[in-house]
């Protein structure tokens, strides 16, 4: 798995890129990022998102400012360091200074770090910890030469440092049209002081003295922090002076920038260290000719045939250079067409995509190949059953997922009883799918037992319809339940939550002596391996386990039909208990298997049947099957262990000043079930 870590959630750029290149990656990263703009962007690319706190961008200022800055990079340490332990990636690309200083400096330990370095240094101290990160990466990929320079000026880093420019993807931008009158010059970009708008308001102001006519179109918003909202207040004074009043227009942040830069005469770039520069490339790409200072990243992408280059910081001269645009409007044609060339033969986006993955290529580990170098599937061909109940909301993104990471899967949807549009997105599907419509609601354990007789493929993946894939990873288990020289055996994935934390998808036996020490012992007090028997979830090695969580569950087709693979007199809840309790019983045995990941939204159909946590149910079904398959003595053995633990975790909550009502309402349940199950056993005594 490769995880992308961004502690930026704007969309700039340098975030365009990110989603750009994550998405030409041979296999579907996810990423590591705040909620906002990115995150949407790569939501519909189809990546998988963890969602990181928001932080603000400021670095420099003031020493508390800066004090609070190391603050905010020490959480984003822990919390990048979270979540790859969560996910357990094999490589991490660290996107921008701020998240490469995490990961090589605790976040991502033990973990390939890839440096995917967009900016030029801010500063003497800030540099020299940024080329400390950069030392520790596997790798470092820098976005232009003027980015690599800045960084190893003298080649002393010791990490290889790899340039690849960003791409741009030509089909995307038409032709150029008809331009806007009267002529408009746009500056596209974040309004921040080091890209220098001020000097845009100055460069059109001069060349209003010849051209009355011509006006600027600032297209960006500014970014957090007072230091960036005081200097849109004085762009906006500047632009109601009397030499500008009414030619300046303030657009905002904007989604697509190509409108913008088809009604433009040219593009107006000012930052006097640039380090790559999208807009500029976009403005080629275009067909519009680029107005750049003659330095940094913008001298690498614009070349005399298709733009301007001025000296760094001079408003009069980049006047000059938009008036020689708009004297011509041949010529700049000319210049937008050769710009347009430039762009598809050096910038091509497919390319630089396939350049990324050439160079991270030798640090991605991705697993055993599936298929040989004939075309011949290495691995065993896997199905996938899932079972609906009013699943519309979720079994979209389950066949999305598929279609994205394992293209061709066949999956088997069994219907029980749904009334929303389940079983129509089934069927739209573009998939290789067969649906089966029961009717009626005849319970999990029964629809799934019927899908698995239309089920061909020699591996099956049980999956629940709110399950996602974030990666090809469950081949890799196919692989292993295929196995001919191994015993048969249920595999289960690691499961992860939407925020990115592990769920507790594998259990100990119940009532064993790892579920009883669980009880009194929270797995969170132990270290390291001594947690692994009590929390087997938090495993990053294959083991053997008492049971899993029926979300998610891998086996032979063969071994789950010996199997049943569940009891069809369980209606709901405990099917997944009952089934690896039965298999251990003829020597199946259930192993956690991290390497292979899948992401789970948990109990969508339930929460809604019963409006929240059925606990009632929930006791009475772990009750019975304890009961049924470990005997009346191991049930209230267990019993008993489960109220220790609600009530040790209520008391923590109560500690912690949290709400406990969740553990309250789960001893309740359990001591209406125990106290039933002594009423039926005619035994006395206290329940609690």
């Amino acid at each position: 798995m490769v995880l992308f870590v961004s502690y930026s959630g704007v969309l700039g750029g340098a975030e365009r890129l990110l989603v750009d290149i994550a998405g030409g990656l041979p296999q579907a990263p996810a990423l590591a990022c705040p909620e906002g703009p990115l995150a949407d962007a790569a939501r519909a690319a189809g990546l998988p998102v963890f969602a990181l706190r928001a932080r603000a961008l400021e670095l420099r200022g003031r020493p508390v400012e800066r004090a609070r800055a190391a603050q905010r990079l020490a959480a984003h340490t822990r919390e990048v360091r979270r979540v790859v332990r969560a996910l357990g990636p094999e490589l991490v690309i660290a996107w921008g200074m701020r998240s490469a200083i995490a990961c090589t400096f605790g976040g991502a330990p033990g973990r390939t770090v890839v440096f995917h370095h967009n900016d030029l240094l801010p500063g003497r101290v800030v540099g020299a910890l940024v080329r400390a990160a950069a030392a520790r990466a596997d790798l470092v990929v820098a976005s232009s030469h003027a980015i690599a320079r800045d960084l190893d000026p003298d080649s002393r880093l010791g990490t290889p440092v790899t340039v690849i420019h960003p791409g741009v993807d030509l089909d995307q931008f038409p032709p150029p049209g008809p331009l806007a009158e009267p002529p408009q010059v746009v500056v596209l970009g974040a309004l921040v002081g080091w890209k220098r708008p001020d000097l845009a308001l100055e460069a059109i102001a001069i060349a209003r003295r010849t051209r009355p006519d011509v006006r600027l179109r600032l297209v960006g918003a500014s970014l957090d922090g007072a230091r960036d909202d005081r200097l849109l207040e004085r762009l906006h004074a500047r632009a109601i002076r009397p030499d500008l009043a009414g030619a300046v227009e303030f657009t905002g942040a904007v989604a697509d920038p190509r409108p913008e830069l088809a009604r433009a005469v040219c593009l107006l770039h000012c930052a006097e260290a640039e380090p790559f520069g999208m807009a500029v490339l976009e403005s080629l790409a275009a067909g519009r000719p680029a107005v750049v200072p003659a330095g940094a990243g913008p001298a690498e992408i614009v070349e005399p045939s298709c733009g301007l280059l001025y000296p760094p910081g001079d408003a009069a001269a980049a006047a000059a250079a938009i008036l020689r645009v708009l004297e011509n409007p041949e010529r700049a044609a000319a210049m937008g067409a050769r710009g347009r060339a430039r762009a598809k033969a050096s910038f091509d986006a497919g390319a630089a995509c396939r350049r990324y993955a050439d160079a991270v290529a030798p640090w991605e580990a991705g697993g055993a190949p599936w298929r040989a170098d004939d075309g011949s599937p290495l691995a065993p061909e896997l199905a996938i059953v899932t079972v609906t109940h009013n699943s519309e909301q979720v079994l979209g993104k389950l066949l999305a997922s598929v279609d994205r990471h394992l293209p061709g899967t066949r999956v088997v949807v069994a219907d029980s009883g749904s009334s929303d549009r389940s079983v129509e997105l089934a069927r739209s599907w573009a998939g290789r799918v067969t649906v089966i419509e029961l009717g009626e609601n005849v319970g999990f354990g029964r629809a799934c037992n019927r899908a698995l007789s239309e089920v061909a493929a020699p591996v099956v993946a049980l999956l629940n319809p709110d399950v996602e894939l974030i990666d090809g990873s469950l081949r890799e288990l196919a692989a292993e339940a295929g196995r001919t020289d191994r015993p048969t055996r249920l595999l289960a994935p690691r499961v992860l939550k939407p925020d990115g934390t592990r769920q507790d998808s594998v259990q100990p036996r119940p009532a064993s002596a790892a579920d009883l020490i669980r009880a009194l012992v929270p797995p969170g007090a132990l270290p390291g391996s001594l947690s692994l028997p009590l929390a087997p979830w938090q495993a990053d090695e294959p083991r053997h386990v008492g049971w899993a969580v029926g979300c998610a569950v891998v086996a032979s087709a063969e071994a789950l039909r010996r199997l049943g693979p569940f009891d069809e007199r369980i209606f709901l809840y405990a099917e997944d208990l009952d089934l690896g309790l039965r298999a251990a019983e003829v020597g199946v045995q259930t192993w956690f298997w991290p390497s292979a990941r899948v992401l789970h939204a948990r109990a969508h159909s339930t929460a809604r049947a019963f409006g929240g946590e059925p606990f009632e149910r929930l006791a009475q079904a772990r009750h019975d099957v304890v009961a049924r398959r470990l005997g009346p003595r191991r049930s209230r053995l267990d019993d008993a262990a489960q109220a220790v633990t609600f009530r040790s975790r209520r008391r923590l909550k109560r500690m912690l000043g949290r709400s406990g009502i969740r553990e309250q309402r789960q001893l309740e349940a359990l001591a209406q079930v125990r106290s039933e199950a002594r009423r039926r056993d005619g035994a006395a005594g206290p329940d609690r």
